[in-house]
Formats: C-alpha cells, sequence, structure tokens
C-alpha cells in the first residue's frame, strides 16, 4: 500500500508538470521556452531549466511560473520517493507481523502440538503418572546438574559456556523455520528451492542432536552412541554442504558472505575431528581411518580462507607492484573494506590459529593413525579421551550456531553489535574452550595430549609400519 501510494503521489506530479509546460510553451506569441529535464538520483526527479526572449515580458513570465510549478512537483516526486525510501526500509519488519486470526497452519500445528502430547500421557499411564515421570525427569536433570559439576573456577567456566550454548541453541531453533507458529517464530525465508529445504532441516537437526549430545555429557557425564554419531555427521555435513544456492539472495557485505563460507568449512572439517574420535573406538570399522582423509580438503580450505582475513587486514604496501601487493591484493578484493577493530582483530587471530592447529592435528592423526593417536590420551589423559566422543560436534554446533546469528544480524533480526561479540565468544573463542575442556574437569591433564608422546610407546608410521618414528 506504501509504494502504490507513493507511485500514485510520482504519476499525479508527472501529470501536472506535463500540462503545466504545455501551457507555458504555448502562451506568448514571440516566447521562446526550452525545457530541459535532466533524470537525477531521485526515480524519476526533474529539473527544469526555462529560457525566455528578452524581449518578451509575458513569456518570461509566463516561463517563470512554469519553473515554479516544475519546483513545486520536484518536491512532490521528492517526497514520494522518501516514501518509498522508508517502505523499503520497513520491508522485513512488514513482512514479518502474523495475521491478527489464527491460520490454517498455526490451528494444525497446534492440533498436531496437543495431539502429541495427549498420546504421549496416554502412553506413561494417565495424566498422574505423566506428572510423576515429568516430575521424576526434572529432578534427575537437576540432581545431574549439581552432582556432575566440576569444580573451582573449570566448573564455572563449562557451566557459562554450555550455558550461552543451550540458550542459543534453543533460541536459534524457535527462529528456525522447521517450527513453525505459534510455537516457533521463525524468520522470514527468502528461497523455497530444495536446497534451502536441505539446508534448513539438516541445521535444525544438527543444532538439536548437538545439543542433545552436550546435555548428556554435563548432566550424566555420559556419551551418546554410534546412531547419535552418525545422524548428527550426516546433519551438519548436510548443512554445510547445501548453504551455496543461498548465497545470492544473502543480503551482506564481501566480508559477511566469506565469512560465512569459512564458517562452514569449519563445520565441515570438526566432522573430521567427529570421524577421528571414533575411529579410537574399540568396535570402529577398519575403513573409518581412510573415511575421515576426504576432511583434509575442508581443513585446507579454513585455512586458506582464514589466510585471506589476515592478508585482508595487512595494510597497503606503498610499491602497488611488488610480491607482497599483489599477494594481498586479491584477499582485499575478495572481502573487501575490513575494518581492524577489536572483535575483527580477535575473530581473525583465533580463527587463523585454530586452523593451523586443525591441520597439524589431521597430519598427524594421517601419520600414527587412531591408536597411536589416541595412545598419550588413553593411558594418561581419562577427561581428554571421554570427551573426544563430543567435542568435535560440539564445536560445530558452535561455529553453526553462529552463522545462524550472524544471519540474524545481517537481516536485522538482531542488533548486528550484538550478533558480533557472539560471533566472536561462540564462533572464535568457544572452539578452543571445547578443545581444552578436558582441561576444566582436570586441570592435571596435557593442553594437547595428541602432541605428547609416551617415550616407552613403539610408534611406527600408520601407512608404512616398517617405519619407526621418534627413536
Amino acid at each position: 500500500a506504501v509504494h502504490a501510494g507513493a507511485a500514485g503521489a510520482r504519476a499525479r506530479a508527472t501529470v501536472r508538470v506535463s500540462s503545466r509546460v504545455r501551457v507555458g510553451v504555448d502562451v506568448g506569441r514571440t516566447a521562446r521556452a526550452v525545457l530541459v529535464v535532466r533524470r537525477g538520483r531521485g526515480r524519476g526527479a526533474g529539473v527544469a531549466r526555462a529560457s525566455a526572449s528578452e524581449d518578451d515580458v509575458d513569456g518570461r513570465e509566463t516561463m517563470t511560473s512554469t519553473s515554479t510549478a516544475v519546483l513545486e512537483v520536484e518536491k512532490e516526486v521528492a517526497d514520494a520517493d522518501a516514501v518509498v525510501a522508508r517502505a523499503d526500509k520497513t520491508k522485513v519488519i512488514v513482512e514479518q507481523v502474523p495475521s491478527s486470526g489464527a491460520s490454517t497452519r498455526e490451528i494444525a500445528t497446534v492440533s498436531a502440538t496437543l495431539v502429541a502430547l495427549a498420546g504421549a500421557v496416554t502412553a506413561a499411564g494417565g495424566p498422574s503418572e505423566a506428572l510423576v515421570a515429568t516430575t521424576d525427569a526434572i529432578a534427575g536433570v537437576a540432581r545431574g546438574l549439581v552432582e556432575n559439576h566440576a569444580p573451582g573456577v573449570g566448573g564455572i567456566i563449562e557451566d557459562s559456556f554450555l550455558g550461552l550454548l543451550t540458550v542459543g541453541t534453543v533460541y536459534a531453533l524457535w527462529r528456525s523455520s522447521v517450527i513453525p507458529r505459534p510455537i516457533g517464530n521463525p524468520i522470514v525465508r527468502k528461497s523455497r528451492t530444495p536446497a534451502s529445504w536441505i539446508h534448513v532441516v539438516s541445521g535444525a537437526g544438527g543444532l538439536a542432536m548437538a545439543l542433545y549430545g552436550v546435555g548428556l555429557e554435563r548432566i550424566y557425564r555420559e556419551s551418546p552412541g554410534w546412531t547419535w554419531m552418525w545422524v548428527s555427521s550426516a546433519m551438519f555435513m548436510a548443512n554445510a554442504l547445501s548453504y551455496g544456492p543461498l548465497m545470492s539472495i544473502f543480503k551482506a557485505s564481501k566480508e559477511g558472505k566469506y565469512a560465512m563460507q569459512l564458517g562452514y568449512s569449519f563445520v565441515a572439517s570438526f566432522q573430521g575431528v567427529v570421524w577421528i574420535a571414533w575411529s579410537a573406538q574399540p568396535d570402529a570399522p577398519d575403513w573409518m581411518f581412510w573415511a575421515v582423509m576426504p576432511y583434509w580438503y575442508f581443513s585446507l580450505a579454513k585455512l586458506w580462507e582464514s589466510t585471506e582475513f589476515v592478508l585482508a587486514l595487512t595494510p597497503p604496501p606503498e610499491d602497488k607492484e611488488s610480491v607482497w601487493a599483489k599477494m594481498t591484493s586479491g584477499s582485499r578484493i575478495r572481502l573487501g573494506r575490513m575494518t581492524p577493530d577489536a572483535a575483527t582483530l580477535t575473530y581473525v587471530g583465533l580463527n587463523a590459529a585454530a586452523a593451523v592447529f586443525d591441520n597439524c592435528y589431521m597430519g598427524l592423526y594421517t601419520l600414527l593413525g587412531p591408536e597411536q593417536f589416541w595412545h598419550t590420551s588413553q593411558m594418561f589423559n581419562d577427561s581428554d579421551f571421554h570427551l573426544r566422543l563430543i567435542k568435535g560436534t560440539t564445536g560445530s554446533l558452535t561455529v553453526a550456531l553462529l552463522i545462524f546469528i550472524s544471519t540474524l544480524g545481517w537481516r536485522k533480526q538482531m542488533p548486528m553489535k550484538y550478533a558480533i561479540w557472539l560471533n566472536v565468544i561462540l564462533g572464535s573463542v568457544g572452539p578452543w574452550i571445547v578443545l581444552f575442556w578436558h582441561k576444566l574437569l582436570d586441570p592435571s591433564e596435557n593442553w594437547f595430549p595428541q602432541f605428547v608422546f609416551d617415550p616407552a610407546y613403539d610408534y611406527h608410521a600408520f601407512l608404512n609400519p616398517a617405519q619407526q618414528l621418534f627413536k
């Protein structure tokens, strides 16, 4: 309606200027009028210039009135353009205002939820039994949170980080398109293609599966099983591989789009970490070692993409023809202008360090294989060996969550200043907290157990057992 009103105002203005100019040209026997219309930056705005013969006063007066009319019309057109600009600015907000009445889909959602709840109550044996079961479950969760709280500062850091992660994940699921209104509050989707559906469903599924694993670890200090591993890994990989077609409609800066690409490289490469961890399980299939090797692609991709951010932030060299200038120019073009503020420097620095470490991690695993790679952890670092089954998935959760929060920021669904700092906490600091999670539970364990070698253990290259290492 706003756009229609603006268009109508512009049309009326055009009619008035046409009629008044025509009158100005016709009146006056010796008047010579020349109307020059230039297109300006506004939509259809014009600037009128009139000239008349010096020997015909009536003609000049006529053209003066014509110019005045044109100026009045220009003001009306500018006002109409301002209305359109305001409409464009508030378009997303208007799109998301729900209708006052419940839609058919909302009624169906509530009905299905009530049916599911009724089925759960019936399966529990009735309302009283369901209430008892629910109460016992809540009491069990509360008891587990208290009894399994890590001592000291490590426990405070663990609970603070996992609490933020839990709240953020629940909020992201609430805003996801997978949970419709009125239970959820999904953001307006701009694409309905099969790829977008895969991306949305796998993203929500990955977040939910990861949150289940984190809760199981924190509440009961237990690890999930193989089914959870296969499903959660498949969800995160599908989510990381299906974002490409959506980039064309993602309204963000060059830096923002490249940051999303880097984020999904981290999500995918962390699934390689998941497979590395589970390959050391006693019942793991032998082929899991080889299944890890394709993740080298994502590990190297995030190393290069992190390096691009570092190169884009370096000061432009004075010599434009130098080798360094040519090396960094491409990164500046791809990422655009970046502001080296505290949040950006923290984000870039920690991501680059994480990419370097993860590639060293992959390299050592490729050299040693599952058993030798995890030997020190298994023998001397119990917490690390236990947490390895959940660390990689938790890393994917932190990065996937920050990507969704960044999307909310770019779409003006959340203040960008909050999105930026949550990006730093979850996406840059978060993976390091996950990496050192075992130190929060037991400060006596090694910082990097996989890089600490047991002198009493006989290490050999995994692909060439005849090659003895570290002797």
